[in-house]
């Protein structure tokens, strides 16, 4: 039983990821989270932000999830176009490396000025 509750909150996580151009998995507290969305909001980029400690009993159970899915405990855990880019670090560092921006645009996930 247990373990088909599990399949099901991974495949949502699988679902989520792929429909959404951004995803980052948060916690409301957490700083790097935080530096995470603003460096998103800086790019003209609207993620889909889960907060973890918003889910009640669910919010370990997806962290769990994710740490099967990526190998990555921590938060923020960010996915650019149904791919798991790693946490504050490694969005910041593919930033600065001038990386950043062009997934983001692979992804569709910047809002086009018109």
């Amino acid at each position: 039983m247990a373990s088909s509750f599990g399949s099901r909150l991974e495949d949502s996580v699988k679902k989520t990821v792929t429909e959404n151009p951004v995803v980052v998995y948060s916690k409301t507290w957490c700083s790097y989270s935080s530096e995470v969305k603003s460096l998103f909001k800086r790019l003209g980029v609207q993620p889909f932000v889960i907060e973890l400690d918003e889910l009640g009993p669910q919010g370990p159970q997806v962290q769990k999830v994710l740490e099967r899915l990526t190998g990555q405990q921590t938060v923020p855990n960010v996915f650019i176009g149904g791919k798991h880019i790693g946490g504050c670090t490694d969005t910041v560092k593919l930033y600065r490396q001038g990386e950043l921006e062009p997934l983001l645009s692979e992804a569709k996930a910047k809002s086009t000025e018109s």
